[in-house]
């Protein structure tokens, strides 16, 4: 029963710039820019009053500075994207400078102006990156430069470019420096779009209408808090003073892939997806709007796994994203942005398309979302800026479980020996939808000075944040699953194998009080100085002050805490020359609270956890002697449940009684000590290495012990109190070398690299696909586990050595401009991911004597989790992959900027297959012990005996073989697109 011990337990958590002096990284919480330098003439004298203008099409309007007694400038709150910067001073000639602003960034310009009589205007056209010369590695990928690319010009799509980044989470979601997948920040235009229990991020954009994407994963200024591992930064786009806009129609066909070794059907259906953008101005320089809509109705030739019978999902999805923005002065702006989607999913499959057994098990659904924010921005002086942002997000969950609240129709059942479902969905679809929400309000100013010693940018403000959701967690229509011994599937139909004695159990999901919804506050306080102390010399000091104030489903206070982060960094350029620069930092971040671990103690909204060992007659032992259809056998256990259930109670949490919040949950923080270096390679291209340590600590973490107590419910059953609470008894530490390179070898040809080298080791995973965030169990019953064999320090499920991303794309010309064809190709090289043979084992010998002496718990573990090798004894396949695009473009007549474009994209070229990934319980990892196989094996005093496999434990016979088709690298998958951009 050991998969049935593991799923039970995770379903219990889950109820309970150019480089220059002053090249630092300004990253707003709201996605606007910072252009600052400094005056000089060709002698290096500082020149006073001089002009400095910027003009931009993503830009209302102009703005204009003047530089001060000490020759600096600042221009702030500018968006991001191409501008040209004119600096103009008495008798001197005109500068103009073009270049490009990322979004959060703050760039470097050192102006240099030459008599009029020597020059009449100089033109320069600056390149830069977003990682070279900060103390924040940061990388800025254009959704223009996806587009070349074969990629799906996802949010994740850029993200995937960046080192430190490792798809390494449950079910493949997204580890950056060794957090979390739910620990890292994903912004739209300056809102987060993630989901508020597993903070993976949702789709709330149109992948043509993404201006550009940055990704920070160290370094990261003291403006950004609630995570622990990365922060991403989308901007879209915003219309401008000509009409722009795209059509494109991608078409995929489930036919037009190959298909895993697994050999799974397919279905030979057409499916195209229909996207466009358009933007420009209703007043020229006054007011612009921007809309973008992406429709799509895909479906997927999918299989039951077992009984290996097909059927088809779908998911039908329609999003739309409005914006208008207004030039109220020539120094104030405004603007409002909605984005909406409407999703429908047919045959929906839960935990994963690997765990179900039958088309009964899965349900169609409704995620409707929605998205509204305004940002304001104003320059109240040349040296004093402002700006602010709401937003609102909202999800909803319609019909996501069971609709059927008969015991006996309802009722999931899951298979003890694989964790396969059949027969009925979880959850509840009838009883009531369920919000995931969050609302924001970013407040900042900025106010820029120079002095003798330099210059201060001074970056201060107050961000708000609140996590909301409401839902009753009932785990099934019915309120109940039986977890069956195994199961035995005859033409496609599965028969339930129901053993008494400890092997299969009745789970009773009861739910006394609904919830009224929860509110996780964070209101934050921050400073950062940007201070550059010489021309070779920039310091940052920052400071963050967070305050978090958490109410459970029951509106009970469960956190009140506060903690201050310093962010500290340097930046040296040894030679002056701004060709080498290097950067050092420390940074202590502090995450947003996990509110889903703390909502076990909270009645509302949470379920019960009533578990009966069945002790009733055999059912299905003997396929000869005919098998009992699904139906019967639950007639037949709920008949012995009801009458018996009570006496063979095995396990009971109650909210609200059997498990408290100790005092207030802190947030987790994380310490981090970065080295880098960056240097620019002529004039085309720059490279960037950085030397990463970060230590997590403030684990969350769930304890029973002597101290605890003991507390009895209204039947007078007594149980172990279970305290929620924060601790350092667990490790995890993330090492890495990332290093990223850029390269323009010509007009029509970019190349560019990332490498990480990393390692991440510990004791606690945090994280599982059902759950999201976890608890540590290190601290339960610590009299019946060691953790040098319960929880042994190793390489963790989210470590991958070696991860390695090449792209690169070529354009050519053909007759003349009119014509373009570009090749796009991106090369995947990666580790696998470690694994190890961990199972349930007895803590009594045949006898029943148990190997511990109870110290008085009134529910003492009978069986405990055992390492019998080390936690990264085996690792998945290394993984190649390699993707090409190639696209033709032809201008049309009549109009300038017009063109038709074809693209054809094959993802895994060569077909390469590798047994990759473990994400989903993509890899069997069975271990049988005396607890799945009494007569083979024999217990032991995990104290005092060393297992020897084939006696005390052994392998499964599928142990480390691919469980389905996301066990595999993708196969050769081929796509189509075709539109218009004008």
């Amino acid at each position: 029963m050991t998969r049935f011990l593991k799923l039970l337990t995770a379903r219990t958590l889950t109820v309970a710039g150019l480089v220059g002096a002053m090249a630092l990284p300004a990253e707003s919480q709201v996605p606007t820019a910072t252009l600052a330098g400094r005056v000089v003439d060709t002698g290096g004298a500082v020149i006073r009053r001089a002009t400095v203008t910027v003009e931009s099409p993503n830009l209302l309007g102009v703005r204009r500075t003047t530089t001060s007694d000490d020759g600096y400038y600042v221009l702030s709150l500018l968006p991001p994207g191409r501008y040209t910067v004119t600096v103009e001073a008495g008798q001197f000639a005109p500068a103009r400078t073009e270049l490009t602003l990322g979004a959060a960034q703050t760039l470097t310009l050192d102006l240099t102006v030459s008599p009029a009589a020597v020059a009449e205007v100089v033109n320069v056209v600056a390149e830069s990156t977003a990682f070279t010369g900060m103390v924040a590695a940061a990388t800025n990928l254009k959704g223009s430069q996806l587009a070349t690319l074969p990629t799906d010009r996802s949010l994740l799509a850029g993200v995937d470019l960046v080192p430190s980044v490792h798809a390494t989470g449950p079910n493949g979601a997204r580890s950056m420096a060794g957090a979390s997948s739910f620990e890292n920040v994903y912004l739209l235009n300056g809102v987060q779009i993630q989901d508020n229990l597993r903070g993976t991020p949702l789709n709330l954009y149109i992948e043509d209408a993404i201006q550009e994407i940055t990704t920070t994963v160290s370094g990261v200024s003291a403006e950004y808090g609630r995570f622990l591992g990365g922060v991403v930064n989308a901007v879209t786009k915003s219309g401008g003073n000509e009409l722009r806009g795209s059509f494109r129609t991608t078409m995929s066909n489930d036919s037009w892939r190959a298909t895993t070794p697994l050999g799974e059907s397919k279905l030979g259906s057409l499916v195209p997806a229909y996207e466009f953008t358009a933007g420009g101005p209703i007043v020229a320089n006054r007011t612009w709007f921007f809309g973008a809509g992406r429709m799509e109705d895909r479906s997927l030739g999918r299989e039951t796994v077992v009984t290996r019978t097909p059927y088809e999902y779908r998911n039908s999805e329609q999003r739309f994203e409005g914006k208008l923005s207004q030039r109220l002065t020539d120094s104030q702006r405004f603007a409002v942005a909605f984005t909406g989607i409407q999703r429908k999913e047919t045959n929906s499959a839960y935990p994963s398309v690997n765990e179900v057994m039958d088309t009964r098990t899965l349900i169609t659904r409704e995620i409707p979302q929605r998205l509204f924010s305004a940002h304001y921005t104003a320059a109240v002086t040349p040296q004093f800026f402002v700006e602010g942002q709401y937003s609102r997000r909202g999800e909803r969950f319609v019909k996501a479980g069971g609709t059927n609240r008969d015991r006996i129709q309802g009722t999931p059942l899951i298979d003890g020996q694989t964790g396969a479902w059949w027969w009925a969905p979880s959850f509840c679809g009838v009883c009531g939808d369920e919000s995931r929400d969050n609302d924001s309000f970013v407040l900042k100013g900025s106010l820029f000075k120079s002095t003798r010693h330099g210059a201060h940018n001074l970056t201060f403000g107050y961000d708000g944040y609140n996590d909301r959701q409401k839902g009753d967690n009932r785990q099934s229509a019915s309120d109940y699953w039986l977890m069956a011994t195994s199961s035995t599937a005859v033409d496609g139909v599965v028969y339930p194998v129901v053993e008494p004695g400890f092997s299969a159990f009745i789970v009773h999901w009861p739910l006394t009080e609904s919830s009224r919804g929860t509110t996780f506050r964070m209101h934050s306080l921050f400073v950062n100085d940007q201070w550059a102390a010489t021309p070779r010399l920039s310091v940052n000091l920052g400071l963050r002050y967070d305050k978090n104030q958490g109410r459970d489903h029951g509106r009970n206070l469960i956190a009140n805490d506060s903690m201050l982060s310093p962010r500290l960094g340097i930046v040296w350029d040894p030679a002056g020359d701004g060709k080498t620069t290097i950067n050092a930092s420390f940074s202590r971040y502090v995450s947003a609270l996990a509110g889903s671990v703390a909502q076990g103690a909270s009645a509302a909204g949470t379920p019960s956890i009533l578990v009966s060992a069945y002790m009733g007659d055999p059912i299905n032992t003997d396929p000869a002697a005919g098998l009992v259809p699904t139906d019967e056998v639950l007639r037949q256990v709920f008949g012995w449940y009801d009458a018996y259930g009570n006496e063979t109670l095995v396990q009971a949490t109650i909210p609200g009684i059997a498990v408290k919040v100790k005092g207030s949950l802190a947030s987790p923080h994380a310490d981090e000590i970065t080295v880098g270096l960056t240097r620019q390679l002529g004039s085309r291209a720059s490279a960037r290495v950085d030397v990463v340590n970060r230590t997590f600590a403030d684990f969350y973490g769930r304890r029973i012990d002597t101290t605890t107590g003991q507390v009895s419910d209204e039947f007078g059953q007594s149980f172990d109190l279970e305290l929620i609470e924060n601790t350092n008894v667990p490790q995890k530490t993330y090492r890495a070398l990332n290093a990223q390179a850029n390269m323009r070898l010509g007009a029509g040809t970019n190349v560019g690299v990332s490498y990480t080298l990393s390692s991440l080791r510990g004791n606690m995973i945090g994280e599982n696909i059902g759950s999201g965030p976890l608890a540590t169990e290190a601290l339960l019953y610590p009299e019946y586990r060691d953790l040098s064999w319960f929880a042994p320090v190793g390489h963790l499920a989210a470590d991958q050595r070696h991860r390695m991303r090449l792209w690169g794309t070529y354009a050519l010309p053909i007759a003349g401009d009119a014509n373009t064809l570009t090749i796009g190709a991106i090369e995947q090289l990666q580790s696998g991911t470690p694994y190890g043979a961990v199972g349930s084992i007895a803590m009594s010998d045949l006898d029943g004597n148990p190997y511990v002496p109870n110290p008085g718990y009134a529910t003492p573990p009978g069986s405990q989790l055992y390492y019998f090798t080390a936690r990264d004894a085996f690792h998945t396949q290394h993984m190649m992959r390699t993707d090409v695009q190639v696209s033709f473009a032809r201008r049309l007549s009549g109009r300038r900027l017009a063109e038709a474009f074809v693209q054809a994209q094959v993802l895994n070229l060569f077909n390469q297959f590798q047994v990759y990934s473990n994400a989903a319980n993509a890899i069997d990892t069975t271990v049988l012990t005396a607890n799945d196989s009494p007569d083979r094996f024999v217990p032991f005093n995990p104290f005092t005996e060393t297992p020897v496999q084939g006696v005390h434990w052994d392998y499964g016979n599928a142990f480390g073989k691919p469980t389905g088709r996301d066990a595999y690298t993708l196969p050769r998958t081929f796509t189509m697109s075709l539109g218009l951009r004008f």
